[in-house]
C-alpha cells in the first residue's frame, strides 16, 4: 500500500511540476577580420563593467565573457521585462535568475553553444537568439569606437602636419626668392629623400603608438613591439649627416612634411571606412527554435524514484517492525 501511495504522489508531482524548456543556438565567434579590429587587444586595458576578459584571449575566449557578463543580461532583463515574467522584487535578482538558467561552453569545432531554460518554450527561444543580437550589438558599438577614437586622432595629427606643411613651403619659397638659390647636387638630393623617409617613418610610428595606448597597457606585446621599432627609427635618424646648408634643410623640411601628410591621409580615409563599416560581427550557426520537449520534469524517472523510494522506506519499516517485536517477545 505504501509503495503504491508512494508511486502516485510521484506521478502527481511529475504532473503538477511546472515544465521547463531549454532552447538550444550555435554561434561562429567573430575573428579579427570580421570586426576589423584584434579582439583580445581592445580588451587588454579596456576596463568594460561588468565584463572580465583574459589577457591571452581568442575570439571565442572574449565571446563567452561577454557572453556572461552581466552587462549583456541586464539589457535582457529590460528587453524581454523578466523581472515582472520570474515574479522578483528588483532588477538584481531578475538579472541573477536569468544567468542560473543560462549557458554557455565552446563546441569542439571552435563555435559557441548558447542554452536558456523557461518555462515558455518560446521565450526560451527568444532569449537564446537575443543574445546573438546582443553579442553582435556590443562588438558594433567597440569598433565604432575605437574606429571614431582613431579618425580624431588621426584628424588632428593631419591636420597640425597640413599647418607645417604649408609654413615649410612659405619658408623655402621665401629663401629662393630671397637668394636666387639654385638646384641641389644628386647627393644632396638623395640625403633629403632618405631622410624623409625616415621622419615619416617615425611620424607613422607614433601615430600607431598612440592609437595603440588608448586600447592596450604599456606592457601589452603591440605597445612594446612600436615602442622597439620607433626606437630604431631614432637611431637611424640621430646617425644622418648634417647637409650644412639652409637650403637643403628646407628642401627637407618639405619633403618630410609631404611625406607624412601622404601618409596621414591614408590612414585617415581607412579609419574613416572602419568608423563606417557596418556589418554583421556573428554568424548564428543554427537559429534557437522553441522545443517541443520539457527537460524538467522528466515523468517516467520521477515515478520510477518515487517507486524506489517508497519501496525502500516500506522495506525499512517493515524491517523495523520485525525488529520491535521480537524485542516486545523477549
Amino acid at each position: 500500500m505504501a509503495v503504491a501511495v508512494g508511486t502516485l504522489l510521484a506521478a502527481v508531482v511529475a504532473l503538477v511540476w511546472p515544465p521547463t524548456y531549454r532552447a538550444e543556438s550555435v554561434l561562429l565567434p567573430p575573428t579579427e577580420e570580421d570586426t576589423g579590429f584584434s579582439v583580445s587587444a581592445i580588451f587588454r586595458g579596456l576596463n568594460v563593467p561588468g565584463i572580465r576578459a583574459p589577457s591571452r584571449a581568442g575570439p571565442e575566449d572574449v565571446t563567452m565573457a561577454i557572453l556572461r557578463s552581466r552587462r549583456i543580461a541586464t539589457v535582457l532583463v529590460k528587453r524581454f521585462d523578466l523581472t515582472k515574467t520570474y515574479k522578483l522584487r528588483g532588477e538584481d535578482r531578475a538579472v541573477r535568475m536569468l544567468q542560473r538558467r543560462s549557458s554557455f561552453k565552446l563546441g569542439e569545432s571552435g563555435t559557441v553553444i548558447v542554452r536558456v531554460e523557461d518555462g515558455d518554450p518560446q521565450r526560451a527561444a527568444d532569449l537564446a537568439n537575443a543574445y546573438a543580437e546582443e553579442l553582435d550589438r556590443f562588438n558594433r558599438e567597440i569598433r565604432m569606437t575605437k574606429g571614431r577614437r582613431t579618425r580624431l586622432f588621426v584628424e588632428k595629427r593631419l591636420e597640425e602636419t597640413r599647418l607645417d606643411m604649408e609654413r615649410a613651403e612659405d619658408a623655402l619659397r621665401q629663401y629662393g626668392q630671397k637668394h636666387h638659390t639654385v638646384a641641389l647636387s644628386a647627393d644632396q638630393l638623395s640625403s633629403v629623400e632618405s631622410a624623409a623617409r625616415l621622419f615619416a617613418s617615425q611620424a607613422a610610428l607614433e601615430i600607431q603608438l598612440g592609437v595603440a595606448r588608448q586600447y592596450a597597457s604599456e606592457t601589452s606585446v603591440e605597445v612594446r613591439r612600436l615602442r622597439q621599432e620607433l626606437g630604431e627609427v631614432n637611431r637611424l635618424i640621430g646617425a644622418l649627416p648634417d647637409l650644412g646648408l639652409e637650403l637643403a634643410r628646407l628642401m627637407r623640411t618639405v619633403k618630410i612634411q609631404e611625406q607624412v601628410f601622404a601618409l596621414l591621409s591614408a590612414q585617415y580615409e581607412e579609419a574613416r571606412i572602419t568608423e563606417a563599416r557596418d556589418v554583421s560581427t556573428v554568424e548564428v550557426l543554427d537559429t534557437a527554435e522553441p522545443p517541443d520537449r520539457r527537460v524538467w520534469p522528466r515523468r517516467g524517472p520521477l515515478v520510477v524514484l518515487g517507486f524506489a523510494i517508497s519501496a525502500f522506506a516500506g522495506l525499512a519499516w517493515i524491517a523495523w517492525s520485525v525488529r520491535r517485536s521480537r524485542g516486545a517477545v523477549r
